[in-house]
């Protein structure tokens, strides 16, 4: 009887220190929700709470310019109406772009791609944009070049040439500098002011010489010479 009083009173004192701990961890989750969860709690209520009665946008606090656009690369002188500028920048950033006085705007897509069009009738002569995105305005050259100009200055067109001693001739012309001549799918050389000079043996009769010059954007002209020739 004295044991089976002893294991009860032994048992009773385990239920009162379990109570006493839950009664604890109790009180401090209480305290602790009190002055960390109850105040984050009231906040985000509020957010929402002004977020649902507020019919602005939020407003984006980043005032921090973009990087500066890259662009995909593009020839440096076309013969074309048509120019198409591309490249990518920051995501939903907006590109502007001058072309030869009128503005252009491009909105770069969610992947921060973007590109202009550009028409225009070609002209002679190096025409430019500027490109700005926020703060950063670098400037951009590009060329539109109409057909070169090619002329033959010597010997004149339909010359006659007679005997041994003329029968050797040697023609002369003008074109542009940077430009490459041909005459009859030969390659000559041109010096820095455009003038060139080909050497060549007359045969009897007819002579054809069709002489072509083309420019870096793919222009050409052709001036065709003939020389007559009599042993």
């Amino acid at each position: 009887m004295a044991k089976y009083s002893r294991l009860a009173s032994v048992e009773e004192r385990r239920n009162v220190r379990k109570a006493a701990i839950f009664v604890l961890l109790t009180i401090a989750a209480v305290i602790l929700l009190f002055f960390i969860g109850i105040p984050a709690l009231g906040k985000f209520a509020g957010f929402v709470s002004d977020l649902a009665k507020s019919d602005k946008p939020i407003a984006s606090q980043d005032k921090t310019p973009p990087a500066p656009p890259r662009f995909n690369s593009f020839p440096d002188f076309t013969n074309q109406e048509g120019v198409v500028i591309s490249g990518d920048t920051e995501s939903g950033a907006t590109v502007k772009l001058t072309f030869n006085g009128s503005g252009e705007e491009a909105l770069a897509d969610r992947d921060g791609h973007f590109s202009f069009n550009l028409k225009h009738q070609p002209r002679r002569g190096k025409q430019t944009w500027e490109e700005y995105l926020t703060e950063i305005q670098p400037t951009l050259a590009f060329t539109f070049k109409k057909s070169p100009d090619l002329t033959i200055d010597s010997p004149a067109p339909g010359a006659q040439f007679f005997g041994t001693k003329q029968r050797q001739v040697t023609i002369q012309g003008t074109s542009e500098s940077g430009v490459g001549i041909t005459v009859n799918e030969r390659i000559l050389s041109v010096d820095d002011m455009g003038k060139f000079q080909y050497t060549t043996t007359l045969n009897d009769g007819e002579n054809k010489f069709l002489f072509k010059a083309t420019d870096s954007a793919g222009n050409t002209t052709e001036s065709e010479l003939v020389l007559n020739f009599s042993s």
